[in-house]
Formats: C-alpha cells, sequence, structure tokens
C-alpha cells in the first residue's frame, strides 16, 4: 500500500526509474495490489548537494515541519507558527516551492503552503555510499 509520504532521495534516479519499470511490467503482466504500487505517494530525487544543502537548511527544516505538523492556512500563520518575519518565510516557503517540496493552494488573497502532491509527511532517505540499481540487485522497489 502506498505511503501517504513526500519521499526525499539523494543520486538514486536510476533506481528509482528501474523500481518504476519493474511495477510497469508487474502491471502489464496483470499484477495488481503491493506488487505495482509505489512506496510513497510522491518521489522527490535530488542530485546536486547544492540542492540537498539548501533542503536541509536548519530554517527550511523547521518550515517543512511547521508544514507538516501544524497545517497552516497562509504564510502568514506559517510565520506565527515558526516565529519568524513573514518575508522570510515567504522567500523560504518559495525556495522549498523551487525545490519541490512545498506547493501552494489558493484560497482568495491567501497561499495555503502544503508538502507536494497533498502528502502527510516527510521521509527523507539519503545513503553513502551511493548505491547504483546493479549494487541493489532485483529488490531495490
Amino acid at each position: 500500500m502506498t505511503d501517504n509520504s513526500l519521499k526525499i532521495t539523494f543520486r538514486q534516479r536510476e533506481t528509482h526509474r528501474d523500481a518504476a519499470q519493474r511495477r510497469l511490467q508487474r502491471a502489464e503482466a496483470g499484477e495488481a495490489g503491493a506488487a505495482i504500487e509505489q512506496d510513497a505517494r510522491f518521489i522527490l530525487n535530488f542530485e546536486a548537494y547544492s540542492d540537498v544543502e539548501q533542503l536541509m537548511r536548519e530554517r527550511n527544516l523547521k518550515l517543512i515541519e511547521a508544514v507538516v505538523e501544524h497545517r497552516p492556512e497562509s504564510i502568514q500563520d506559517a510565520a506565527a507558527v515558526v516565529d519568524r518575519d513573514y518575508r522570510d518565510v515567504h522567500r523560504n516557503l518559495k525556495e522549498l516551492e523551487s525545490l519541490g517540496v512545498i506547493e501552494f493552494e489558493a484560497d482568495g488573497q491567501r497561499k495555503k503552503p502544503q508538502l507536494r502532491a497533498g502528502a502527510q509527511s516527510v521521509d527523507f532517505s539519503f545513503q553513502f555510499p551511493i548505491r547504483t540499481p546493479t549494487d541493489a540487485g532485483a529488490s531495490a522497489d
């Protein structure tokens, strides 16, 4: 069953692509259920250290945590939750939007920050050494 999480990974693009191809082959063969489901609602993979560095800044992680735990109705609400200036929070949320982590739901004049794809939680998965699909074998779903 697909977890309602946003899975964030680092340099695992080929692993995810190969797993998706195997799920597609299973679906085409008539399999259903867990055999063809992705383990997370949405997978966001970073390939550059600079993107990971931007994501992992303390102020960005605190905003992600605030969005997940408090589900603020607006940027103003998010600023209040983290006790920071509106402009700084707006800039950081836009930064997280550009990284693909946060999206905004329009509600009149207000913009509600939420995790991408409506996910309810975040799962960070960073592995060192970086494994290729060949290293991981066929079980890298």
